[in-house]
């Protein structure tokens, strides 16, 4: 076929039928709704949001967030609800303090990271565990899971928060740059292109959405449907540890508590908004990013114009009952 005919053909396929708008802005609206945010802010406020600076910041201040979210979006795909990431973050962020001040004047910073990584991994497969061999429901069981770990890190820290003594080696991760480009940026592009890959490109991947979408049909073509709640919820909680890791080298300090409080609601918000984007009524990593993007955007945006912080709740509630809305509309409209 010529380059002409390519031309008519696309031109007579465009004129037999009127463009389903209302599928169009499901599959395209929030990408719209983040660029039209985007250039709200810039115009409400040339000089301070529409700068590199800032929108460097707006990464850096959603990299914690994406990649928390980029975990519990393979747990979704696989219809999973892990509560347990915002207990999982504060593990990460206390024990990671802890390891390295044990260590004395030579940490082994990376060794250290790769032993709390591993802690939360064996957390999270345990709860696979016990969801998929004792049949226990995914939400109670993080959520029961949550209120242990919660309990052991008060227990073990007496309450205390680590602040001081934690070597630069490691501060270096969440408070210097690479290239320019601040280093939570880095770690959250390789985590998501890593989970992206895993999901999109891999037998794995379509395996679980193959469970997603019908886990008996899935166990009658051969899936080890049992196994894959314990890799789904390993990753969640590996990537919640990340998180909070990354907030603890921010800070500079550890805190026994509340560090993941403030990423529970937004990492659903985040991953349901992205249910609602390119495919609506199906989790995926690419929409679980434009979630993140938004909630970052309207988060710094309404800071930027001097808009009270109480708002931003509301806003954040409000988005995550469009984007419950939204994804269970399409999700049906699908079916």
């Amino acid at each position: 076929m010529t380059t002409a005919n390519v031309k008519f053909s696309a031109h007579t396929a465009t004129r037999s039928g009127p463009v389903d708008w209302r599928r169009l802005l499901a599959r395209q609206g929030t990408i719209a709704s983040l660029f039209l945010l985007v250039a709200g802010f810039s115009i409400a406020s040339p000089d301070v949001f529409a700068t590199r600076i800032n929108l460097l910041n707006v990464l850096n201040q959603a990299a914690i967030l994406l990649i928390i979210s980029a975990g519990l979006t393979v747990c979704l795909v696989m219809g999973l609800y892990d509560l347990s990431i915002s207990a999982l973050a504060t593990v990460g962020n206390y024990a990671i303090c802890a390891l390295l001040l044990s260590q004395g004047a030579e940490p082994h910073v990376w060794l250290s990271i790769a032993g709390v990584l591993a802690v939360c991994a064996v957390v999270g497969v345990a709860s696979g565990a016990i969801v998929s061999y004792l049949g226990v429901s995914a939400f109670i069981e993080t959520l029961a899971m949550g209120s242990i770990l919660t309990g052991v890190v008060l227990g073990y820290s007496d309450s205390r928060t680590i602040i001081g003594g934690i070597p630069d080696a490691f501060l270096a991760l969440g408070q210097q740059n690479t290239l320019g480009v601040p280093n939570p940026v880095w770690v959250m592009v390789v985590v998501v292109a890593a989970l992206w890959l895993l999901l999109e490109h891999t037998q794995t991947g379509r395996n679980l959405y193959a469970i997603g979408g019908n886990a008996e049909a899935a166990k009658l073509s051969g899936i080890a449907v049992k196994r894959y709640a314990l890799l789904a919820l390993g990753i969640s909680a590996v990537c919640a540890g990340i998180g909070g890791m990354i907030a603890a080298a921010n800070l500079g300090a550890g805190r026994p508590t509340g560090v993941g409080d403030a990423y529970l609601l937004n990492a659903f918000a985040a991953s349901f908004i992205g249910a609602s984007t390119l495919r609506p009524g199906q989790f995926h990593i690419l929409g679980t990013l434009v979630g993140v993007l938004i909630i970052g955007v309207i988060n710094n945006g309404l800071s930027v114009i001097g808009v009270p912080t109480f708002w931003q709740y509301i806003v954040q509630g409000v988005l995550l009952i469009v984007a419950l809305f939204g994804a269970g509309v399409m999700s049906g409209r699908k079916a």
